[in-house]
């Protein structure tokens, strides 16, 4: 029977929510095609991440977790998946838009000449097949594929898709040899260097506190990171203050960042330009703060407020703190 695969990643032993993303797609997508349901996680495995995924109607889960390959490496993660891909034959194979996902969806595609999709954002079931669609131009234009020849990879935009449960059921999990030969010089990892202090990810929260130029200096991000710490949220900066060094890239929303949807997102002194819209126009809530009354963000805000962050965020941390 023709199956799906889906390809999930486990961070700190937690199954990360982009994977509950493709595990919710991969549903739809097995029960409307009546084929059967398969997930692969490659790398760290505990036994409580199957019941982290048991509400998602999985056929079976494979294992394929040693201790060689616990972290990351492209070469040892394709040759893993490769042998299993070759035994299922899969008419489709899904991945994460993570890093991991970007950087193994198209080495496995190219291994195997399966066509290949990226950054998609919607798959639907049409007659011999499946129409896909993805953004292009920033954005701008949302492209249309049509795919009526099988197996094909596609790896989804990370935040794109709603995550939907359903019953929990049983999944049989099997674990799968991992040939590694002996002649294959494996990566040594000598030291995980941690940061001085565990932040939130902005892709992983649901709350996050963002800013831009507006801010005007670098000094000024700690009103922003004093707010994200009252509020337990993740501290997120447009692209041009990331260009002008005064926050890390793994902090940057947008096109060029990282894509988020958020409960709630409050961006302060962000214009809103196409490039930083792409990145977090799926936020439930948009909260924008911009002494430009013209500035782009305020047309796709849920909430506006036009007028002096340098006075707005003090009087928001002082009535927060005395609730």
């Amino acid at each position: 029977m023709s199956c799906i695969l889906t390809v999930i990643e486990s961070k700190n032993k937690e199954i990360k929510n982009s994977a509950l993303e493709l595990l919710s797609e991969a549903r739809k997508i097995s029960s409307k095609k009546n084929i059967e349901n398969k997930v692969i996680i490659i790398g760290e495995y505990e036994k409580n991440n199957s019941t982290q995924i048991n509400e998602f109607g999985i056929n079976s889960l494979l294992i394929g977790s040693t201790d060689k390959i616990s972290k990351y490496s492209p070469e040892l993660y394709r040759d893993s998946l490769l042998h299993t891909i070759n035994e299922l034959k899969p008419e489709i194979i899904l991945f994460s838009g993570s890093s991991i996902g970007k950087d193994l969806a198209p080495r496995i595609a190219a291994n195997i000449g399966y066509n290949l999709v990226t950054e998609c954002i919607d798959i639907s079931i049409v007659e011999n097949g499946y129409e896909i669609k993805r953004p292009i131009f920033a954005g701008k234009i949302i492209q249309t594929l049509r795919f009526s020849k099988t197996p094909i990879v596609v790896s989804l935009k990370s935040n794109s898709f709603a995550i939907e449960k359903i019953e929990a059921s049983e999944i049989s999990i099997k674990q799968i040899d991992v040939n590694i030969s002996e002649d294959k010089k494996l990566p040594i990892l000598r030291e995980i260097i941690q940061p001085q202090k565990e932040v939130l990810d902005v892709s992983e929260a649901s709350t996050i506190v963002s800013g831009g130029r507006g801010m005007k200096e670098p000094e000024n991000f700690k009103l922003i990171e004093e707010l994200a710490e009252i509020l337990n949220a993740a501290v997120g900066a447009s692209r041009a203050v990331v260009d002008a060094g005064w926050r890390p890239h793994s902090e940057q929303v947008g096109q060029t960042g990282k894509i988020v949807s958020p409960n709630l997102y409050i961006a302060f002194g962000i214009s809103g330009a196409i490039q930083h819209q792409v990145g977090m126009i799926n936020s439930k809530c948009i909260v924008a703060v911009n002494k430009d009354k013209n500035a782009p963000i305020f047309k796709f805000a849920d909430y506006g407020i036009v007028g002096d962050l340098f006075e707005i965020i003090p009087e928001l941390i002082t009535e927060l703190k005395n609730k």
